[in-house]
């Protein structure tokens, strides 16, 4: 669960309040458990996120790196389980 004292220890970089990025767990969590391929994970997290926080979100799920221009306070680079993600909103 995200409610634990311990969220942020999966988080790599973060340019997002400790709220948005405890939404973004949440939903990554869900992601995870109800899906196996990474496009399926990346693919629910991004419509959650244009659906609850405007668009243009976009998500990779991957084992490498990525740099990315992102809209401030709108970033996020975490894992979840094996599974790497990252979250960022551009205009």
């Amino acid at each position: 669960s995200c409610d634990t004292e311990d969220w942020r220890n999966d988080i790599k970089i973060a340019d997002m309040s400790d709220e948005m990025q405890r939404k973004v767990l949440q939903c990554a969590l869900l992601a995870v458990n109800m899906y196996e391929d990474g496009l399926d994970i990346a693919t629910y997290i991004k419509k959650e996120f244009d659906r609850r926080h405007q668009p243009n979100w976009h998500c990779i799920v991957r084992n490498c790196s990525s740099h990315v221009t992102h809209n401030d306070s709108c970033y996020i680079s975490f894992d979840v389980g094996n599974k790497h993600i990252v979250l960022f909103k551009t205009n």
